[in-house]
């Protein structure tokens, strides 16, 4: 009989406790899924670059085309990927510096036979990334392949951004892999990434560039890329020069504040966003 005061004691200190444990803020990596699940749960849209593989870093890249339509991509002829399934759950997440308005961070995880590792910038209502898939399988015909997907994903209206004349201007960073044969094939890039809207009487132009842009593991310096005079129709932009040289983009959020969009050029492969800078 004497037990019923303790355990009803000990039930109101776990009760109290649970509720403290509750109000608690949460942490930044917390905060961090909850934003990434926010965005892919409310993402309208994907783009994707072709799928990129390989076998060995010396040998050539294996390309399989990727096809966009809405929140969902067709790559190749038997492979479909949604917005939806880009989800961090089961992801070891690092945080990285903020830049330039983007949240960068670091994902890693892994299945019954492959690993993967994602290096992705986060906005409001949009995010990108390049992930990179790496084949573990002992029994496997695939063991040591390697395939990259870069993405981009969010919420879009299909509407034009608009200003009254002149120009505007979206910074954010870009992210991308070396698909060149080498040792280095594989490791990531990083820089800054402008589109600048021309809002002319007869039609509108994004163009977009890529400066400052460096090999996050060796500090090697990469030339800069300029896409310039896209037509910007229903909210997107895309030029495909040939399949090695390509960008697509869209404007993201309400207003169209934030933008994102793949690429491939000059062996790099990867993916891009930013907000807006300068006011409709």
């Amino acid at each position: 009989m004497r037990t019923g005061p303790a355990i009803a004691i000990l039930a109101a200190a776990l009760a109290l406790a649970a509720c403290t444990r509750t109000l608690d803020p949460p942490t930044p990596g917390e905060q961090a899924r909850e934003t990434h699940a926010a965005i892919v749960g409310g993402a309208n849209t994907l783009l994707m670059g072709d799928r990129l593989g390989w076998f060995a870093t010396d040998g050539a890249v294996e390309r399989t085309g990727t096809t966009c339509r809405s929140d969902t991509c067709a790559v190749g002829f038997i492979s479909l990927s949604r917005a939806g399934g880009f989800g961090i759950e089961d992801a070891e997440l690092e945080l990285l510096r903020e830049r330039r308005g983007v949240s960068l961070a670091r994902e890693q995880g892994s299945g019954t036979d492959r690993d993967y590792e994602a290096y992705g910038g986060w906005l409001e209502h949009s995010l990108f990334a390049t992930r990179l898939t790496l084949f573990t399988d002992e029994a496997g015909p695939s063991r040591g392949a390697a395939i990259v997907t870069n993405y981009s994903l969010g919420h879009s209206a299909g509407e034009n951004p608009n200003a009254a004349s002149g120009s505007a201007r979206w910074e954010g960073l870009m992210l991308g892999r070396d698909m060149r044969a080498s040792a280095g094939r594989g490791q990531v890039f990083r820089g800054d990434a402008d589109v600048t809207v021309e809002f002319g009487a007869a039609d509108i132009t994004a163009d977009v560039e890529f400066t400052e842009i460096v090999n996050i593991e060796t500090g090697a310096q990469h030339s800069d890329m300029a896409w310039r005079g896209m037509a910007v129709e229903e909210g997107g932009f895309a030029r495909r020069n040939a399949p090695g040289d390509t960008v697509s983009g869209r404007f993201y959020g309400p207003g169209e504040e934030e933008v994102g969009g793949v690429f491939e050029r000059g062996g790099i492969a990867g993916a891009f966003g930013g907000r807006r800078t300068s006011a409709p």
